[in-house]
């Protein structure tokens, strides 16, 4: 059963965003998509980001969010 969230772009997640951005590097969109994952995750815990970018992911794991990349899956 899937569970579907929506996020909406706030200024708060904006700030985390920049914040996210700065702290791992990341291009604004990534920033912004790691910190709507991790206000998902304070209510779905067992989220797993699904990503094929590579510093999106090492953030995503940094910020303790688990990752799944499909390139890694043949």
């Amino acid at each position: 059963m899937a569970i579907y969230f929506i996020v909406e772009v706030s200024a708060t997640l904006v700030e985390q965003a920049a914040a996210l951005a700065r702290t791992h590097a990341l291009r604004g969109y990534d920033a912004v998509q790691l910190a709507a994952a991790i206000e998902v995750h304070a209510h779905a815990p067992s989220l797993t980001l699904l990503s094929a970018d590579i510093d999106l992911n090492a953030a995503a794991v940094a910020e303790g969010l688990l990752v799944d990349d499909p390139n890694s899956h043949p």
